[in-house]
């Protein structure tokens, strides 16, 4: 878990630095799925300011910029017609290793 952990920091560092600096909002989701092909949906159909990360073969993780949880809703339903996943998100308001443990730690069972 603390590699995963460190991947979404890696990854998300730039977005975490903005959202914090001008005070944007920002969501992150896991995703989880064994569909082979959900990196291109979830790449297909995001923004080109948003990030689509795969940490493994089952578990990808989508920063979503600019966006609350009503429009990340919204994200969620829209690929919900092509792709069958579990998720968890959380909108990021505090400190990164505040929220990246929110975010795994209090989710893990989720994602066994």
């Amino acid at each position: 878990m603390d590699l995963i952990k460190q991947n979404i920091l890696d990854i998300g560092s730039d977005e975490f630095y903005r959202a914090s600096r001008y005070r944007i909002p920002l969501v992150v989701i896991l995703v989880n799925t064994n569909n082979k092909n959900a990196f291109d949906v979830l790449d297909k159909r995001t923004r080109q300011t948003d990030i689509v990360q795969q940490l493994t073969s089952e578990l990808l993780v989508v920063y979503l910029s600019h966006t609350g949880s009503k429009d990340a809703d919204a994200f969620i339903n829209k690929i919900k017609k092509e792709l069958d996943f579990t998720y968890t998100f959380s909108e990021y308001i505090s400190d990164e290793f505040e929220f990246i443990h929110k975010l795994l730690v209090e989710n893990n069972k989720k994602f066994r």
